[in-house]
């Protein structure tokens, strides 16, 4: 966990960029399906950013004319105490948080119009919609979570965005640990796999393990034989001789620090011929986006060496025809590799998201139009301290291979006929997807891969396979 010293150096480092009153809310308890029913408890993460300990329906106030900060907590009662436990009064909260004061959150709104008076106060939109509601009502903004453009002032998501951007020692040494804990669930679902047991069965394994090490999964876990459907929450399909297994998982530890891996393998333990070939080309467009790592590299030039490397390699295997980079000038890649490359990573699996492309593109960049290099969730330059992912993938989706669109907008570079074959292989359940990816810090020199334990070379990932079964 950061320590208090940390966080107090982080909320200082934001006051000296604020020069108006920022108000913080922390969301609360969600009703599952009835009142005292509720889903986990997530707190939002600018404030798991700036608090070692954030409660349950918490706010904070930065004040930059005193350089105060200001934390609102619900009162300690004997009813709170008897269904969940004591916990500490004020005055050790202000100790354990290292802030100027503990109010009552029931005094939230008197006490901020009484300290800021008719100076403008700015919030965040955060996911608890109720919390969202209370900030635009105290600010006066017109806060809304679900669009990107309205979730806070640009100059506020911009302060946040520089901070949360650049990870500290203290960040860093929580996501080794998210990998670490990452890395152990991987090598579990790759030992435990067999044939006949469902993907469920290893959602199992996954999840207990980030439970028995204190952590929850960072994102809904994706573990399936049909690895073409990129984000496929679904786990009913049963293990097969011939099935590939597609696991994305990562562990998410209490401070919020995550991981998130993607790695891909045969449940016989044998990857196949073509399989192979696929995989080598997968793990070869990963090795060299990763070598791409380094500040001052223009992100979408690390998603552009990605789709060069897998083109050249679906050129060798006869499943697309033409000189690498036109194909990828035209696009033609994105038919078997129809996403970006990966994106930011930290306190979410998908960092600061929320924010839209005013954080995630650098200014006067916008999106291409192009089908797949739409997707790009990023295009900034990469900077010390910044995290991102890599993880590049190849897929046989049937949607698109069958799309008349594409078929007539790629005729002549795509063979097809072939990328059919792939379509009925595994007794017609078809070939799936192959995806790797890994956590990757830009570093003063180049780039550190902090998820580089878990095993990814073809020989080490068979060798793993049904190992602990006996």
């Amino acid at each position: 966990m950061p320590s208090t010293q940390h966080h107090k150096s982080r909320r200082q480092e934001f006051l000296a960029l604020i020069d108006t009153p920022v108000l913080f809310m922390a969301g609360g308890w969600i009703s599952r399906n009835y009142p005292a029913n509720w889903m986990p408890y997530r707190a939002d993460s600018t404030m798991l950013f700036f608090f070692p300990v954030v409660e349950p329906g918490s706010a904070a106030l930065f004040d930059p004319k005193d350089k105060s900060v200001t934390v609102f907590l619900d009162e300690r009662t004997p009813e709170d105490a008897l269904w969940h436990g004591t916990v500490p009064g004020f005055a050790d909260m202000k100790k354990i948080l290292g802030v100027n004061a503990i109010v009552k959150r029931s005094d939230l709104a008197a006490h901020v119009k009484k300290q800021c008076g008719k100076r403008k106060v700015m919030s965040l939109a955060v996911a608890d919609p109720r919390a969202t509601a209370e900030a635009a009502a105290i600010t006066g903004e017109d806060l809304d979570f679900f669009r990107a453009d309205k979730v806070g002032a640009k100059d506020l998501v911009a302060a946040v965005a520089k901070l949360r951007n650049h990870k500290s020692p203290d960040e860093l040494a929580e996501m080794r640990r998210a990998a670490a804990i990452t890395r152990d669930a991987h090598v579990a679902a790759m030992a435990r796999t067999r044939t006949g047991i469902f993907e469920q069965d290893l959602v199992g394994v996954v999840e207990g393990i980030f439970a028995r090490q204190g952590a929850v999964p960072a994102y809904n876990t994706i573990l399936s034989v049909r690895g073409e459907v990129l984000h496929n929450h679904a786990h009913g399909n049963l293990l097969m001789e011939p099935d590939l297994v597609l696991l994305d998982a990562g562990a998410e530890l209490p401070s919020g620090y995550c991981a998130d891996v993607t790695r891909t393998w045969p449940v016989s333990g044998r990857f196949s011929a073509e399989a192979r070939d696929v995989y080598d080309i997968v793990l070869a467009a990963e090795k060299a986006a990763i070598e791409m790592v380094k500040p001052g590299t223009r992100y979408r030039d690390v998603h552009l060496c990605s789709a060069r490397v897998l083109t050249d390699g679906l050129v060798q295997m006869g499943l697309l025809k033409g000189a690498p980079d036109d194909l990828v000038e035209a696009g033609a890649h994105a038919l078997f590799f129809p996403h970006g490359v990966g994106h930011l990573l930290g306190l979410d699996v998908h960092d600061m998201e929320g924010f839209g492309d005013q954080v995630a593109y650098a200014r006067g960049r916008t999106r291409s139009t192009q089908f797949g290099t739409a997707y790009l969730r990023l295009d900034i330059d990469l900077q010390p301290g910044m995290c991102v992912t890599i993880e590049p993938g190849i897929y046989f989706v049937p949607a698109i291979l069958g799309s008349k669109e594409m078929r007539s907008r790629f005729k002549g570079m795509v063979d097809f006929k072939k990328a059919e074959t792939f379509l009925t292989m595994n007794n017609l359940r078809g070939f799936g997807g192959i995806r790797i990816e890994d956590d990757v810090l830009c570093t003063e020199s180049g780039h550190e891969v902090l998820t580089a334990a878990v095993p990814k070379e073809r020989i080490a990932v068979e060798a793993l396979v049904g190992s602990a079964i006996g």
